[in-house]
C-alpha cells in the first residue's frame, strides 16, 4: 500500500501513541516495524503495542559491536512480550574490506571515518531491514538532542528498492514525550530496560543513548543525552549514526 500525503493527514489527528499504532496495525499489518537498539523509547513502543492489543514486528541491527547487555535486553523483551527480534547484520565482505583499508578502530581517525563505519555497520544493513515495509516505527525524541528538535511524529520519507523509488510512512509515535514521561511509563507497566540504562554508576554518570562498545560511554550529570557517543567528536553539534539522515548512496 502506497503511503501518500492524504494517508499521513488522516493519521495527524491521532495523538494517542498506542491508538496510533493500533491504528497502523490495522491498516498496514506485517508491512509494519519497530526498529530498535536497545533504547529506553523503542522498548517503550513495544509496550504499547501489546497494550492496544497486538505484538508487532521489531527488528535490529546487531552490528556485531553491541554491548552484550543489549543483546540480554533483546531477549529479555522476546520473552516479556512473546515475540521475535528480527536480525540484520552487516555485510561480512564489505566489514572486511573496511577493515583492511583502514584498520579495525577507523572510528578514532577522524568524522569522515566514523560515518563510514557506521555506515557499513549500521545504515546499510538497516536499508535491508526496510526493505517490503510500509511504515518504520522509531524510538525518536524532540529532547535526544538539538538535532531531533523538530523530529515530526509522521513523516514520509522516500526509497529505491529494486530501482525504483517508493515512499515510507517513517512514525515516531512519542516524539513529544519526555524522558521523565517515559520512565513513568518503563515503571507503571513493568517494561524491560537495558540493563545499562537502569544502572546507577557514581557520581552520577549513567548511560543515556546506547550504540557500540566503544563508540558509546556513559554521560555526566550535567551533559547533553548524546554526548556519550563518539565522545572524541564531542566538539561536533551533529552526533549521529546516519539512519536518520537522508540515506546514502551504496559505493
Amino acid at each position: 500500500m502506497n503511503v501518500t500525503p492524504e494517508v499521513i493527514e488522516e493519521l495527524g489527528s491521532l495523538t494517542d501513541p498506542a491508538v496510533l499504532l493500533k491504528t497502523l496495525q490495522e491498516r498496514f499489518g506485517g508491512r509494519l516495524a519497530i526498529g530498535t537498539a536497545g533504547q529506553l523509547t523503542e522498548s517503550v513502543l513495544v509496550a504499547l503495542c501489546v497494550e492496544a492489543g497486538f505484538k508487532p514486528r521489531v527488528f535490529t541491527v546487531d552490528t556485531e559491536r553491541l554491548f552484550p547487555e543489549t543483546l540480554d535486553h533483546f531477549a529479555q523483551l522476546e520473552k516479556n512480550y512473546g515475540l521475535t527480534i528480527e536480525r540484520f547484520h552487516p555485510d561480512p565482505k564489505a566489514v572486511a574490506s573496511m577493515v583492511s583499508d583502514h584498520g579495525e578502530f577507523l572510528f578514532f581517525d577522524s568524522k569522515e571515518k566514523q560515518e563510514l563505519c557506521c555506515r557499513v555497520r549500521k545504515v546499510f544493513p538497516n536499508e535491508r531491514a526496510l526493505r517490503g515495509l510500509d511504515v518504520w516505527v522509531t524510538g525518536l525524541r524532540s529532547d535526544q538532542s538539538p538535532s531531533r528538535q523538530r523530529t515530526p511524529r509522521l513523516e514520509m520519507i522516500m526509497r529505491e528498492e529494486d530501482g525504483k523509488k517508493r515512499s515510507i510512512l517513517k512514525v515516531s509515535p512519542l516524539a513529544d514525550w519526555t524522558e521523565s514521561r517515559v520512565w513513568d511509563y518503563v515503571r507503571t507497566h513493568a517494561v524491560p530496560v537495558n540493563e545499562l540504562m537502569a544502572k546507577k554508576n557514581p557520581g552520577g554518570w549513567r548511560y543515556e543513548s546506547l550504540g557500540c562498545v566503544i563508540c558509546t560511554t556513559p554521560i555526566g550529570p550535567n551533559e547533553p543525552r548524546r554526548a556519550g557517543r563518539w565522545r572524541w567528536f564531542n566538539q561536533d553539534v551533529l552526533k549521529e549514526c546516519g539512519l536518520h539522515l537522508p540515506p546514502p548512496p551504496h559505493g
